[in-house]
């Protein structure tokens, strides 16, 4: 499960995005997850609150928390970045929802262009570029066409970085990968704050908490903790 990707120095992609990709008919992007995401759990409530918190108050303050998280992240971590990207991204995009209608949730995080600007070298944050269509998708069912790209010309030759909230079973994420890829992106790294596991349902989740290589666990700060990609495990390691 550490969703490395082609780039990925060996290690082999999770079963969802190994699924994903045959579906898409394509090699999966490389993945960088900043955390694990046991849910329920403390990043899991976070990354659903800012969104769908009832209270404008609580949106907000998990919206800081959001920045937060991706602030620090990048500050340690710009470099794997870059490394599963081939070189410096030029273009950031936040993935757009799959039901919300509106700008992606990311896009509207106040102050997220200027943590995306200084951590990764003045890559251009651009929320409008890409934009979901009507094809249908949903857990494991990705779809080519299901983003349209709103300038091709601007994302031809670009390295561009997605950066989404959660990673379940990366459809909605490997799909905007593949439009970005499909416009002529020369490369396309996925960041995402949470993957996604559910240990108290899923026996192989739990037993890869465990495993040396397995991105951390979020307990409120990210310092120096390696990430699901900067750790090179002993041992190839998945969630299957």
């Amino acid at each position: 499960m550490v969703c490395r990707g082609p780039a990925g120095g060996g290690d082999r992609a999770c079963f969802s995005c190994r699924t994903v990709a045959q579906r898409l008919g394509a090699p999966p992007s490389p993945v960088v997850p900043a955390f694990a995401c046991p849910a329920p759990g403390p990043l899991y409530a976070v990354l659903l609150g800012y969104k769908e918190a009832p209270v404008d108050e609580a949106r907000r303050h998990f919206a800081r928390v959001v920045r937060g998280v991706l602030d620090e992240f990048l500050a340690v971590h710009a470099p794997c970045v870059a490394a599963a990207a081939g070189g410096a991204t030029e273009l950031v995009l936040p993935v757009p929802s799959t039901r919300r209608p509106g700008p992606p949730a990311l896009g509207r995080v106040e102050g997220l262009a200027e943590v995306v600007a200084a951590r990764l070298g003045g890559a251009c944050w651009d929320p409008a570029l890409l934009r979901r269509t009507d094809r249908p998708i949903g857990h494991m069912q990705p779809h080519r066409d299901a983003f349209a790209v709103a300038a091709r010309r601007q994302v031809a030759g670009s390295r561009v970085a997605l950066v989404d909230d959660v990673y379940v079973s990366g459809a909605r994420a490997q799909s905007a990968a593949s439009a970005l890829r499909g416009a002529g992106a020369a490369s396309v790294v996925i960041v995402v704050l949470g993957r996604v596991l559910r240990p108290e349902r899923v026996a192989r989740h739990a037993r890869f908490l465990g495993v040396p290589g397995a991105p951390p666990v979020w307990r409120g700060r990210t310092g120096a903790d390696p990430c699901g990609r900067c750790v090179r495990p002993q041992a190839r390691v998945s969630t299957e």
